[in-house]
Parts: structure tokens; sequence; C-alpha cells
């Protein structure tokens, strides 16, 4: 048997996915995940293959077991953002896009999505999106200016004491 370093293994199946393998896809994430259970990129992967292949529910499973690890994870509230639009749960889908918005709002496929799914809920697109008390603390947290990014953090907080990603983001500040 062949030995395939993890890195080469995993972009292989990301190449299954985007050429519609899925099941395939599904099949090595799992085969992986037998012999290196802790492997997020695996199961960012096999969240993918989920969300691709429509089974929401083993999807949403492995994003919220990502979610765990790592409370930021862009992908994973992307693909969950996905989801719950596909659901029609509107406010879970705008809550998940907020997420990755925090962690890249500088994306412009982000910002986009963010002002449809506004646009869905309020009738009318923003024409620009608003800068989160999130986002800001991460942007805050770039220029070492601790201080407001722990203060922005604290809001955020206050208003929601168990966003876990805000509680990593406190203890990294």
């Amino acid at each position: 048997m062949a030995r395939v370093a993890l890195r080469i293994y995993n972009h292989d199946i990301e190449n299954l996915i985007g050429q519609g393998n899925i099941d395939e896809a599904i099949a090595h994430c799992r085969h992986i995940l037998k012999t290196f259970p802790k492997h997020l990129e695996t199961y960012r992967l096999l969240g993918k293959a989920y969300l691709e292949a429509r089974r929401y529910n083993e999807a949403i499973d492995i994003l919220g077991r990502l979610l765990m690890a790592v409370p930021d994870d862009f992908a994973a509230n992307v693909c969950l953002s996905i989801i719950r639009d596909e659901e029609n749960k509107l406010d879970d889908s705008i809550w998940h896009m907020e997420r990755a918005f925090e962690v890249q709002p500088s994306n412009s496929a982000i910002q986009g999505e963010l002002q449809r799914l506004y646009g869905k809920r309020d009738g009318i697109e923003p024409p620009k999106i608003r800068m989160t008390r999130g986002a800001l603390a991460r942007i805050y947290i770039q220029g070492e200016l601790y201080p407001q990014a722990i203060a922005e953090i604290r809001g955020v907080l206050s208003e929601d004491p168990q966003r876990a990603d805000m509680q990593v983001l406190l203890a990294l500040s």
C-alpha cells in the first residue's frame, strides 16, 4: 500500500468534491478519520462533501464538531449559512454568515452574500455591510490595538455570553 502525505490526500479529496465524486470523497474522509480522528481539515472536507450531497443533517453534525474545536472556522460558518438558507432558516443563515464576515471582513463574496441575505430578510439589500463588533475586534487585534479589541469583545460577550469564538479571541488578546 502506497503512503501518501495527508495534505496531498486532502487535496485529492477536495478535487473529488470539485469533480462531483461526492460519495468517493466521503468514503476517503471517513477512512482518514479512522486513523486520524482529530484531523480538522478532513472534518472540513467531510462537511463540505455532505453539503454538496445535500445531506444536511450529517453536514450540520460534522460542521458543529468542527466549530467546537475551532469556534471561528470560516468554512464551517459559510457552509452552515448555506444549509440554513436552504432550510429557510434565515436568521440562522445570517448569524453564520456574519461569523464568517467577522473572520474575513474584506471578502467581497461574503459581503455580497450578507447583502443578499439581509435583502431577503428586510426586503431591501443594504448598499454596504456594516462592520460588526466581532469583525472590528479582529481588526484591532491585527493592528495590535489590544485595549480596543478587548472592549469590543466584552461588548459582544455582554450581549451573547455563549460566543465561544469571542471567548477564544478574548483569551488571545
